[in-house]
């Protein structure tokens, strides 16, 4: 019994130590322990260069390890690593907080007109609070906030040319060579702001805030300063049991992407929660990749979700598959297309299955799932909730689409504006549509197979209030 109580008083008196240790570790230095870097407890001011240590004592290593940040408020600016293999962990979500300084500095150059430079943490500083460029990242149990008062997230920059002072991202991942990221137990959150300089007032969205990409996973890292000239990335992105909110996008996935796999969400309680953002999950451009979304909660002013076409100078030549079921998905705006594809008309990439979803619209004018000259997509078994909206579910400029099973009868149409619960719209073709016999459905389109009892012939249908579809809005990046 003495030797053991002497070894638990040894083992106790080991503990202290450390923990003494820790809390006196000076502001710059980073305590290793095996491959665990701890980062030095917040000094209540500026955290940066204790953060930037830890990752970079990680890269020198030559080996997986972890960045292990103690409970309390980090306040940090840009951070900006290479090639990291390993994970940066906090206490958990609601112990362990990175918190951005306000009036970021950003030296990054106008992409549209100048080309871009390398990020770094000097010469070239990015609106994106965190980059990871190449690498295999895992980020999990830590709360990052950007609290700044609107208008002051960054000093402002420039893009497409106009000034912007919202930060573009919080977690940005990119690069030439295979990049993996993990995202796991994260919460995210910035601030309305609704200043001139917001990214979404001052590219005409109407709804601001002072960040747009909560996660971003891009092949934007420039291979010159040349406009646009860019690396083409491959790699894969789970985010799972993390939380966005009063961010303009949630998690977004752009152009220049290739033979990837993306995840957001998944079942056993791996989905995530999107709340006060304009778009929940922003999905632009992709080639050979498969996409996974499902059991997420999302809820945005405009949508839920959406798959676009990113910028012109990036052509898909092979398609993508997206996986889209088990969500909800809600808009809160008027005016919305819940969940929403547009697919190229010359390159086309999007193929397709959307099922299991529920979509609610909340404000008038909506539409709940929309699809846009895609080709072969599969719709079936979704619930459709909404008021006064256009139409429950609408194939625009579409072919060979199937639709089938969905429950629309609770989606009122608008008497003046509204086309139908199912809409096809004269330039659709070849498709099949499959309801139940309350559905009220109106086919304009040529060679649809519509089996539906409740059909509106052309002759009978409601003034049109838009003769095109709604123009998309590619976010201009």
């Amino acid at each position: 019994m003495s030797g053991t109580r002497a070894r638990v008083r040894a083992a106790l008196v080991l503990s202290l130590l450390t923990a003494m240790a820790l809390m006196s570790t000076p502001a710059t230095a980073v305590v290793s322990g095996g491959h665990v870097m701890w980062v030095a407890p917040p000094n209540g001011v500026d955290d940066t260069a204790n953060i930037q240590a830890a990752l970079d004592a990680c890269v020198s290593t030559g080996r997986d390890c972890t960045v292990k940040l103690q409970a309390g408020t980090y306040h940090t600016s840009q951070l900006v690593e290479y090639n990291f293999k390993g994970a940066l962990m906090g206490m958990g979500m609601n112990r362990t907080t990175i918190e951005a300084l306000p009036n970021l500095t950003v030296t990054l150059p106008d992409s549209y007109s100048e080309g871009e430079c390398l990020p770094d943490t000097s010469s070239c500083l990015w609106p994106s609070l965190i980059i990871f460029v190449d690498g295999n990242i895992e980020i999990s149990d830590l709360s990052i906030q950007v609290p700044a008062a609107p208008g002051t997230a960054t000093s402002g920059w420039t893009l497409n040319g106009y000034e912007v002072s919202s930060l573009l991202d919080v977690l940005r991942f990119m690069g030439q060579r295979r990049t993996d990221v993990s995202i796991d137990r994260v919460s995210i959150e910035g601030q309305p702001d609704m200043t001139a300089t917001s990214y979404g007032v001052a590219f005409g969205y109407g709804a601001g805030f002072n960040v747009v990409n909560g996660i971003i996973l891009t092949g934007e890292l420039p291979r010159s300063s040349n406009p646009y000239d860019y690396y083409f990335l491959c790699g894969s992105l789970t985010v799972q049991r993390s939380s966005f909110n009063n961010l303009f996008d949630g998690v977004s996935q752009q152009g220049f992407l290739q033979r990837s796999q993306i995840t957001i969400g998944g079942e056993g309680g791996a989905g995530n929660q999107f709340r006060n953002v304009y778009i929940g999950m922003d999905l632009e451009g992709s080639q050979s990749s498969f996409f996974d979304v499902s059991h997420n909660v999302s809820s945005g002013i405009y949508g839920g979700m959406w798959v676009i076409p990113w910028q012109t100078v990036f052509v898909q030549t092979s398609t993508s598959s997206y996986l889209i079921h088990d969500n909800q998905f809600t808009a809160t705006g008027p005016y919305a297309d819940v969940l929403y594809l547009v697919d190229n008309f010359s390159d086309p990439w999007i193929k397709a299955s959307l099922w299991q979803n529920t979509v609610t619209a909340q404000k008038f004018l909506s539409e709940g799932i929309g699809l846009y000259n895609t080709q072969g997509t599969s719709v079936w078994g979704n619930r459709v909730i909404g008021s006064d909206g256009y139409d429950a579910i609408g194939l625009w400029m579409s072919s060979h689409d199937w639709v089938a099973g969905n429950k629309v009868n609770g989606f009122a149409i608008d008497p003046e504006m509204g086309y139908a619960q199912i809409y096809l719209d004269p330039s659709s073709s070849d498709n099949v549509v499959s309801c139940y016999t309350s559905d009220d459905v109106l086919d304009q389109g040529s060679n649809d197979t519509v089996n539906c009892a409740g059909t509106v012939s052309p002759v009978k249908a409601r003034p049109i209030g838009r003769s095109v579809p709604r123009t998309f809005r590619s976010k201009p990046r």
